[in-house]
């Protein structure tokens, strides 16, 4: 496959439902990911860009996560242990 027949079919699957609902989990998980960094190296900005790209071209399904997502890993550590440490 050429560069631009790859390139067509990923942006048909973009907008696809199951290509908004990837995207939509992606800055979903994004979003968590940069708040569970550290200050003075959390990137405050792109977390708040994500936020904005979420809710307004996935609106809804911030709360569909809220839902369905298993634990933070801090969260499922503290209950279950760190399974990668063995």
């Amino acid at each position: 496959m050429d560069y631009v027949q790859i390139h067509k079919d990923a942006m048909e699957f973009s907008d696809s439902p199951r290509g908004k609902y990837i995207i939509a989990q992606a800055l979903y998980l994004g979003i968590k990911a940069l708040y569970q960094v550290p200050e003075p190296y959390r990137e405050v900005s792109n977390a708040m860009d994500m936020k904005y790209l979420l809710d307004t071209l996935h609106p809804g399904m911030t709360d569909l996560f809220d839902q369905v997502q298993p634990p933070s890993p801090s969260t499922y550590e503290s209950r279950y242990g760190n399974y990668f440490s063995h």
